[in-house]
């Protein structure tokens, strides 16, 4: 297992990381009507949050809860105390039911790196816990500037990243019991953010995705330069419409490249393989196992597990895998990196596959890959690319490509939060480079693509630099392949 990795979902500062958990967790106590600091209750459910922060004495400006409640345009401003959601309430019944699950909530607090500023509201146990992922069922991520932006966007994985490096967390998520409840708490934040009122982000202002830091950033992900080009130069999008014509928080993330900043090198050439996703290439891995201990350091691939027993898997045995990370900024979408036919199709889920579900944040466990300074490193699940691709949510989508490439595979890795993968091709269909085979939502992802045994897969070299660790853009040339004689 690498030791640093080639893309990030986490700044690596963790004072950053603390800084954003520190406030949500201020503004979650107040929300369910505890105290920010003794964490003493001081106000019911359903008590009026201004009158009770003033009658105990707490100074907040309950103004700043306001994209964490459903609040639509002309609709009073009234913030009330609120109990957990009952699939929350269900999930912290079930810790507390279940022995060994609430052993190893409780142990990975003891055991987790504490936050480096004292002064900072840090998450006691898993009671926060539950609180924090009842604030964000209805909270949209929003864009944060600098560093933190980046776990502004995975707000979940931000909460829980200081637990998933420790082995109490590891028994944690992956414990099927628990993933199970991580699928449905992720799928009722998939229905806010597939919903009209997750737009409340979608505005010009200071955290809005249509601010001109947000904006810029997208255009910088997508390769462009903001002083000579403007979002809507890149992005399909209606600059007429208030939410640029997004109707929801999702509809902005899968947002649409337009065609010339997708646009396919070398369409016709069946030695050249394109790249399926704006990505950071991580790893070119040779002689693949069909069964390899892929949570030990350097023997990170396992055929049988990554195609979940697929009847295919002897077909890639000693074959070649090429993975990539995609940030959260990043162009989510799918595109055939071959000219090729579908072979088939699989959905591997928490509802395709629910025994066991697959895992959400559980990571290969490493040193923490501390700073110079000795800081950990909070980032884990980022250096845990090929590990994931075993035990996470995933898309199969096998394709007949013209020769010399033969049958190959696209994987689509979805991580934490609620990583829905979204196959929109069918067994049997003809796909030429560049045609759409899906997309990622909402959370962190990685992507590979498997090559058969006797073909020799050669990195293409991109602006001068080695094509591992490279940003590259959907549809770039980033491989090719021959027959080995």
């Amino acid at each position: 297992m690498p030791q640093t990795t080639v893309c990030r979902w986490l700044p690596q500062d963790p004072a950053a990381v603390e800084t954003f958990v520190s406030d949500l967790l201020v503004r979650s106590r107040i929300i369910h009507g505890r105290h920010p600091r003794t964490r003493a209750r001081f106000a019911e459910v359903g008590e009026n949050l201004e009158t009770a922060t003033s009658r105990a004495g707490i100074q907040f400006d309950v103004g700043r809860l306001r994209r964490h409640y459903r609040i639509t345009i002309g609709q009073a401003e009234v913030y009330t105390v609120r109990a957990l959601d009952p699939i929350v309430q269900e999930f912290q019944d079930y810790i507390e039911r279940e022995g060994v699950v609430y052993a190893a909530f409780n142990e990975m607090f003891e055991q987790a790196p504490p936050p480096q500023n004292e002064d900072q509201a840090k998450i006691e146990d898993y009671v926060d816990l539950m609180e924090m992922i009842d604030t964000n069922l209805t909270t949209a991520p929003s864009y944060g500037e600098g560093i933190s932006a980046m776990v502004a966007a995975v707000p979940f994985y931000g909460i829980i990243s200081r637990f998933c490096n420790t082995p109490a967390g590891y028994n944690a998520f992956t414990h099927p019991g628990v993933n199970e409840r991580f699928c449905k708490v992720f799928t009722a934040w998939h229905d806010y953010l597939t919903s009209p009122a997750s737009t409340n982000v979608i505005h010009d202002g200071e955290g809005g995705w249509l601010s001109t830091p947000a904006l810029n950033a997208m255009v910088e992900s997508a390769g462009g330069n903001p002083e000579q080009v403007n979002f809507e130069d890149i992005y399909v999008c209606d600059t007429t419409d208030p939410h640029y014509g997004f109707k929801s928080y999702d509809e902005l993330f899968v947002r649409e490249l337009k065609a010339i900043h997708r646009a396919v090198v070398c369409p016709n050439e069946p030695t050249i393989v394109n790249a399926p996703c704006s990505s950071t290439v991580h790893m070119l891995y040779h002689n693949l196992k069909k069964t390899d201990r892929f949570w030990i350091k350097n023997t990170p691939y396992s055929l049988n597990h990554i195609l979940a027993e697929d009847d295919l898997v002897d077909t890639f045995v000693n074959g070649t895998l090429f993975q990539a990370m995609l940030g959260s900024l990043d162009y989510h979408g799918w595109r055939s990196p071959v000219n090729g036919t579908v072979v088939k199709t699989r959905l591997i889920s928490g509802a395709t596959h629910p025994n066991p579900p697959p895992t959400y944040y559980a990571a290969c466990l490493d040193d923490g890959n501390p700073d110079e300074d000795g800081n950990p490193d909070l980032d884990v699940i980022s250096r845990s690319q090929d590990f994931v691709t075993a035990i996470s949510t995933r898309a199969l989508i096998f394709i007949q490509a013209d020769e010399p490439v033969g049958l190959m595979c696209f994987v689509g890795v979805g991580l934490g939060e609620v990583s829905t993968c979204n196959i929109v091709v069918n067994e049997g269909q003809v796909l030429s480079k560049g045609d759409e085979l899906g997309q990622f939502h909402f959370g962190g992802s990685t992507t590979c693509l498997i090559f058969q045994p006797g073909l020799t897969v050669t990195p293409i070299a991109q602006d001068g630099n080695d094509l591992i660790g490279s940003k590259v853009r959907v549809g770039k040339d980033i491989l090719t392949v021959a027959k080995q004689v």
